[in-house]
């Protein structure tokens, strides 16, 4: 089984309700819930959140919630948000687990071919940099269930793409500029 997860903090530190705000009349973690449901081996889609505002806008987005406690955001590694859902959820059934922070709306890869080539090269987890800046970034987090259990320190599928990562008000300008390009 494979499922998305997408962590959906409450509060950014640097941009206030980072994940709730307006793109193109979409809020921002909706892109990444659209993108996961564009791709036939995806099988389940979760949000992992500390809000319960989050949780109560993505339920009506009919989507499955993971509530997790406060501190398990702000400056948290993000495999420990992906160890917590994984967890919650107890199911023997999860092999892949795809983490897709909500910051990142101009996503590009087919996720399907993605998933293919990760399981093909019998990888564990992904690291996904940004093409042009060549800076690491949380757009795509592939994880076998052996990476999530234990993190290991195996080569890493390398993952190039060059979507928007939104930290401030100018990468939300960027964004839109880009999905304005693309449509």
């Amino acid at each position: 089984m494979i499922i998305a997860i997408i962590p959906a903090k409450g509060n950014s530190k640097r941009l206030k309700n980072k994940n709730l705000r307006i793109l193109k009349k979409k809020k921002l973690v909706q892109y990444s819930i659209d993108y996961a449901k564009k791709f036939n081996l995806v099988d389940d889609i979760y949000i992992t959140t500390d809000s319960t505002k989050v949780a109560n806008i993505v339920k009506q987005m009919k989507v499955k919630v993971i509530l997790r406690s406060k501190k398990l955001g702000g400056e948290t590694p993000i495999i420990d948000v992906y160890r917590h859902a994984f967890n919650k959820l107890n199911n023997k059934k999860i092999n892949l687990m795809i983490g897709l922070q909500p910051d990142h709306p101009d996503r590009k890869l087919n996720l399907d071919n993605l998933i293919k080539k990760f399981k093909k090269g019998k990888f564990t987890h992904t690291v996904s940099y940004n093409k042009e800046t060549k800076t690491k970034d949380g757009s795509y987090y592939l994880m076998s269930k052996k990476h999530i259990l234990k993190f290991d320190s195996s080569k890493p599928l390398k993952v190039l793409d060059n979507c928007t990562n939104i930290h401030n008000l100018n990468d939300l300008k960027i964004a839109e500029k880009k999905l304005n390009y693309e449509t």
